[in-house]
């Protein structure tokens, strides 16, 4: 058995936020073959369950890694198999500090996205993922729970975005893990949740060896899915620094079934 890691944005799914025929098919003859495609994104359970979905269909054993690896599903049975959160005070801290900065921050709850203000970044993220929106003046004061992750987005300013990171650096070192997993996304999750260790759980749950594991990503929160798996591949568009992480980089863009030419390449054979 082989298991092959996929992100999804920019990488499985292409700019009309589908997979294509080509890769779907590619995935239910790897699944014929006894391996299985795990779709490991950043986005929540709720967001990526039509994909989920999707795959589940064509592969008689499913499995996605959700929140950057704090939330691991089984989609066959509907199980959580592992899940990370971040304690309330750490989202508190993390609020005011964004506040500071005046960035967009929002959390996560029961499927939906919580945030303090209407802003353009919260509307753009709400139309890359079609999860609905709640809010609330305080989002850290209205959780009933610890959430799976923080995000943060800025659409015109890196050069702010990067000041806000650095901000907390040293604050997060102890306490959660920091990157960008587009542009515009700071991701800020439980201290060692990563796409990277969520291979190493699902191979010890399944009991397969790193060897037959492979990752495909196109963006800084795939570097670490890609450096855990035996073999970490870029896709043709994702940046610099992924391509430089990876062991091989795909001639086939997201647009063009990269995604089943890593399965031809490295699944079937």
């Amino acid at each position: 058995m082989k298991l092959l890691f996929t992100d999804l944005d920019g990488t499985l799914l292409n700019r009309e936020k589908k997979i294509s025929s080509e890769n779907l098919k590619a995935i239910e003859r790897a699944s014929r073959q006894g391996n299985i495609t795990i779709i490991s994104t950043g986005r929540s359970l709720s967001s990526a369950r039509p994909y989920i979905e999707e795959l589940a269909s064509v592969q008689e054993h499913c499995y996605a890694v959700t929140y950057n690896g704090g939330l691991i599903y089984d989609c066959i049975s509907r199980k959580v198999i592992y899940k990370k959160t971040i304690p309330l005070p750490y989202v508190k801290y993390i609020f005011h500090q964004a506040e500071k900065f005046q960035i967009h921050c929002q959390t996560y709850e029961d499927g939906y996205v919580l945030a303090p203000k209407d802003r353009e970044e919260l509307q753009e993220y709400a139309s890359h993922t079609s999860m609905p929106v709640r809010i609330v003046t305080d989002p850290p004061a209205v959780l009933t729970k610890e959430p799976f992750k923080v995000l943060t987005s800025c659409l015109y300013d890196k050069e702010l975005h990067q000041a806000y990171r650095r901000s907390l650096e040293e604050w997060a070192k102890d306490k959660i893990s920091l990157f960008f997993s587009s542009e515009y996304y700071l991701e800020h999750v439980p201290l060692g949740v990563s796409k990277g260790n969520a291979i190493d759980i699902l191979c010890q749950i399944l009991e397969v060896p790193k060897e037959n594991t492979f990752a495909a990503g196109d963006a800084e929160n795939d570097i670490a899915m890609l450096k855990a798996a035996y073999k970490g591949i870029a896709m043709a568009n994702g940046t610099k620094e992924v391509k430089k992480a990876a062991d091989y980089v795909t001639k086939s863009d997201n647009e063009h079934g990269g995604i089943a030419e890593i399965i031809k390449n490295f699944i079937e054979n």
